[in-house]
Formats: C-alpha cells, sequence, structure tokens
C-alpha cells in the first residue's frame, strides 16, 4: 500500500507508468555505458536511412525537376498523385510494401522481405 507522499505514478496501480519510466531509465543506461549492441542498432538505422535517403534523392529530383519545368499532358494528375503520396502516413506506405512483398503476397516469390 501507498502511503499518502507516495506520487501517483509510483503506486501499484499505475504499472504501465512504471514500466515505462523503467524502460526510459534502462535506455539512458545503455546509452550512457555505450553498449555495443545498441551502437550496432543505430549504425544499422543510419545507414538503412542513408541508402534510402540515397534512392529517394536519384529518382526524385530528376522527376521533380521534370514535373516542375517541363508541360505536358497529365502534369496535374502527376502533381496530385505526388501530393497523395506525400499526405501517406509512412506506416500505411510500409504496411503496403510489407503486404506486397511477403510470402503471400503477389511478389512473394522474390523473397524480398528478409529481417536481420
Amino acid at each position: 500500500m501507498a502511503c499518502a507522499a507516495t506520487p501517483y505514478f509510483l503506486t501499484e496501480r499505475s504499472l504501465p507508468i512504471r514500466d515505462l519510466i523503467n524502460g526510459l531509465l534502462e535506455a539512458f543506461r545503455l546509452i550512457a555505458i555505450g553498449d555495443q549492441t545498441l551502437l550496432e542498432i543505430v549504425l544499422l538505422s543510419l545507414y538503412v536511412s542513408g541508402v534510402a535517403l540515397a534512392i529517394s534523392a536519384v529518382i526524385g529530383i530528376p522527376l521533380g525537376a521534370l514535373v516542375g519545368l517541363h508541360r505536358f499532358p497529365g502534369r496535374r494528375l502527376v502533381i496530385a498523385l505526388f501530393y497523395t503520396g506525400m499526405g501517406l502516413p509512412p506506416v500505411v506506405v510500409g504496411l503496403f510494401v510489407y503486404l506486397l512483398l511477403s510470402r503471400s503476397g503477389p511478389l512473394g516469390s522474390l523473397n524480398a522481405v528478409w529481417i536481420p
């Protein structure tokens, strides 16, 4: 039983909050000691983000210049599709790509879903 001076977020009824606080403290501890596994995860994340950025830039910059500098039939439709893509949440796009590439998806025969 908690005494009257105990903050609510530390009482037994608030277990999820206590778990969150303990998780954050453990995360800060791992950062402070320079945990090797954490460092590998961060470096892999930065690598994947960098590769995705490079691929997106190679595709997106020329397409953006083409749409911005030239007039062609269907240009308004292309711009509308670009805006629609920018408005989609990344989770929705990720789930869509995963469903396409999963074993039971239409592109499942490519075996492209691999988790290290």
